[in-house]
């Protein structure tokens, strides 16, 4: 305990002057926000707990204090827990997508999924003669897809494969074409957005991408809008920390319909843990924003124990301290479950 309340107090110290205040700044702005939306009934708890959230981290005393007595409460209560980003403030949403791109490769938090992905580009390299489609539901900034496919290029695949990102935010493409400028300058990727998606749409991808090897299909719609497809439409559907912003009702409703939409399903998601909610904390403390959604995603997160319970159906849990306690699944539909990689740390 003496430990963590050091560790939680030195972050006054440890950020610059410059940056604490510009945190101090970017603390008012969201809670005026929040008193913004106050009034609409459909966000009046949620305004509640996050305001009392950032009220609380404009001191690392007052932060503890949070930690001890109010996330236990919260994470009992956790299928109310509303992030900052699935409020309607595109201006957080796009700092929060930024951000978090940032550390997802300074962390190399999506090594087990990247490279899980990149297993299952090859293996269908080997059995399809058409295009390859994948979906990536929730794609947020779509950081893992410009890893996958930087791998892609390196390999000199020569298979095409159409990338279909799926996010109803509008913040999400505009952080996502930022960082495939330098690809598509080059033309060695191609970049499409569309509002809707159906069947005779992906025919149309499928016969577009013959010709371009890599193409980018950024759809902003809500990812349930695609249960009208048929069955199998992708090879591979995938999702990386999408869960905890969905109700547990939400969360089964995804299961089911992203197994309808393709044979094999990966998702990637953390491992709730009071040590990751410390440690996260330190290093986000100057992204007020991000801290939320660290924090509150957390709190929301399956435990180990709720992740084992959901092996049955075909699935195949692998777990990895990289350098988070996290979870990688792959579903498959037909036949015996293929090992999701080797485990760190099970």
């Amino acid at each position: 305990m003496v430990a963590i309340l050091g560790s939680i107090a030195a972050l006054t110290y440890l950020v610059p002057y410059k940056r604490t205040h510009k945190r101090w700044a970017e603390i008012q702005e969201i809670l005026a926000d929040l008193k913004s939306l106050e009034p609409h009934p459909n966000y009046q708890e949620a305004v509640r707990v996050n305001v009392e959230f950032f009220r609380a981290i404009r001191c690392p005393f007052s932060y503890l204090w949070w930690l001890a007595f109010r996330a236990p409460k919260l994470r009992r209560n956790r299928t109310k827990l509303v992030e900052i980003i699935d409020l309607p403030f595109p201006k957080w949403q796009k700092e929060v997508l930024e951000t978090l791109s940032w550390f997802e490769v300074w962390m190399r938090i999506l090594v087990p999924i990247r490279q899980q992905i990149i297993r299952e580009l090859v293996r269908l390299k080997k059995t399809k003669q058409e295009p390859i489609v994948v979906a990536s539901i929730g794609c947020g900034g779509m950081e893992l897809e410009r890893q996958v496919i930087y791998q892609l290029l390196r390999k000199r695949f020569d298979l095409p494969v159409i990338f279909v990102g799926v996010d109803s935010s509008p913040a999400s493409f505009e952080v996502a074409t930022a960082k495939f400028r330098k690809l598509t300058a080059k033309g060695l990727v191609q970049i499409k957005t569309a509002s809707h998606l159906g069947n005779d749409d992906l025919n149309q991808l499928k016969a577009e991408a013959a010709s371009q090897k890599l193409l980018l299909v950024f759809l902003e719609a809500d990812a349930f809008d695609l249960e009208g497809l048929a069955e199998d439409s992708f090879d591979l559907v995938y999702h990386t920390r999408l869960r905890h912003h969905l109700t547990h009702e939400e969360g089964g409703r995804l299961d089911k319909f992203a197994s309808h939409l393709a044979p094999r399903l990966v998702e990637l998601d953390d491992l709730f843990s009071v040590l990751g909610i410390i440690l996260i904390s330190v290093f986000v403390w100057r992204f007020p924003a991000v801290l939320n959604g660290a924090v509150f995603s957390y709190l929301k997160d399956f435990s180990r124990k709720e992740v084992l319970a959901k092996r049955e159906g075909g699935w195949e849990v692998d777990f990895s301290r990289k350098p988070f306690s996290c979870y990688l699944r792959v579903h498959n539909k037909v036949g015996p479950p293929t090992p999701a990689g080797h485990s760190a740390g099970t």
